[in-house]
């Protein structure tokens, strides 16, 4: 048979669940006392602190707990003694030591109840290590943010673009990695510079910074300038024998440029050493621990190479953790008139002369596609700024093949349009090729013919 509750004990149950409820969310320990210091209820902290359990502290007064020993000082008799609330330091039955509060409750200005918190003060220490580990993090985090926001103001590094933006916000995140990465580009777009700046804000920026150019130094001698060799390891060697550039550059970074280049006998040696992290040098049995930061560039399309078996598949996988795509300029023309502007600037220190740029200028070259990017774009300028003589820099200063790029209300002749595709054509092919002969051959003619149309169109060999 059921029998039915009134409204005043539904609300009294109610009431009760929520209190409960609200006393076991709390982190801390509660422990409530009547006015005579008698037990009444505890949340589950207090139990997990002290170590206590509500069976054995049932019908007894904080006195009895001294007296058998379970706590070693009444905090609710110092406040039923001092009528105010009181704080004390007490070690527990669990172990813990604790910071312990008591606090008076009144009612008509007489002591009703004694509601005693308990802090852990392990907790507390490891929370107080906690936030201070957080705020050195956090300080840290912002000196680093720092140094590296002067580090790029200091390389002058243009970033107007989103693209470059994006860029150089992976940075400091890329540094702190410490993983191979790998920068991909056309030739001109500034892959060393994010090399070096990467290098710069490593934990490593005080040791060496290592560049070696892949496909500017032939197979055979590049693999000695990497590995290094012992003594007699092969015919004219120094007779001290000499450290590879991988040994040099240890503690500091690796920048492998032009890694599409390496050859197929140097790219597993190259494994070897990202596999084991050593080294051995020409002529020797004996491997040396090295410990660097790999950060690789290339403009050739190694996934391409990779299918014609130029290139090693699990080289490749080594290099290509953090990869980094930079876009060629032409895809970011925000970036064009403040290069320029930076540029300009310093030249005004440089030579100690003041230029400026003519609206129509400054139109045209952030039109122009720039096959040949920054490092084009960088030469120009400089170009214009020695061989103009007035303070302005107009249309008629542009080289040739960049000056029939004209405002599209102007016209030029088919002669000037097929000089400035002949020019943009082996603007292209120098910058693949690692020499002036191997871009005469990819073209289809002589040295001297390439070399007579380089000074034509003012090409910087």
């Amino acid at each position: 048979m059921l029998v039915s509750k009134s409204k005043m004990e539904f609300e009294h149950d109610w009431r009760y669940l929520e209190l409960e409820a609200v006393l076991n969310a709390c982190q801390e320990g509660i422990y409530i006392a009547d006015a005579e210091l008698r037990f009444l209820r505890m949340n589950t902290a207090y139990g997990r602190i002290t170590g206590l359990q509500e069976e054995e502290l049932a019908g007894k007064t904080s006195l009895d707990l001294v007296q058998n020993g379970t706590i070693s000082e009444s905090v609710g008799e110092m406040v039923l003694q001092q009528k105010k609330e009181v704080s004390l330091i007490q070690k527990f039955r669990s172990g813990k030591t604790g910071l312990v509060t008591g606090t008076p409750v009144l009612k008509d200005g007489k002591l009703f109840r004694i509601v005693i918190t308990a802090r852990d003060l392990s907790e507390l220490n490891k929370l107080e290590t906690q936030l201070s580990d957080a705020e050195e993090r956090s300080e840290r985090y912002l000196r680093e943010l720092s140094l590296y926001k002067e580090r790029v103001q200091s390389e002058k590094i243009v970033a107007a673009s989103e693209e470059m933006k994006e860029i150089l916000n992976a940075i400091p995140r890329i540094a702190r990695a410490d993983l191979p990465v790998l920068l991909l580009g056309e030739s001109g777009t500034g892959k060393e510079v994010l090399a070096r700046l990467i290098h710069e804000t490593s934990k490593g920026s005080d040791k060496p910074f290592i560049k070696v150019n892949c496909g500017a130094i032939p197979g055979d001698l590049l693999e000695s300038e990497l590995f290094g060799y012992v003594k007699g390891a092969f015919s004219g060697a120094n007779e001290k024998g000499k450290p590879g550039l991988i040994e040099i550059s240890n503690n500091g970074t690796l920048f492998l440029d032009e890694v599409g280049d390496l050859p197929l006998k140097l790219q597993v040696k190259l494994l070897r050493v990202l596999q084991d992290f050593e080294v051995t040098r020409l002529g020797s049995t004996t491997p040396v621990k090295v410990n660097f930061r790999l950060v690789c560039a290339t403009n050739r399309p190694l996934a391409e190479m990779m299918a014609k078996g130029e290139f090693r598949e699990d080289l490749f996988y080594r290099i290509n953790v953090l990869p980094i795509n930079i876009p060629p300029l032409r895809e970011r023309k925000k970036d064009i008139i403040p290069f320029i502007f930076e540029k300009t600037e310093k030249l005004f220190k440089k030579y100690q002369v003041h230029k400026n740029y003519s609206p129509d200028v400054l139109k045209i070259l952030e039109s122009y596609h720039w096959p040949g990017n920054i490092r084009e774009l960088e030469n120009v300028i400089e170009r214009m700024f020695i061989m103009t003589d007035d303070t302005t820099i107009k249309v008629k200063d542009l080289p040739s093949q960049i000056a029939v790029q004209k405002s599209a209300k102007e016209t030029y002749t088919l002669k000037e349009r097929m000089q400035s595709i002949e020019k943009e054509i082996i603007v292209d092919q120098l910058s693949q090729s690692s020499s002036l002969r191997e871009a005469a051959k990819e073209l289809g003619v002589d040295v001297s013919t390439l070399s007579r149309k380089c000074q034509k169109y003012e090409i910087q060999i």
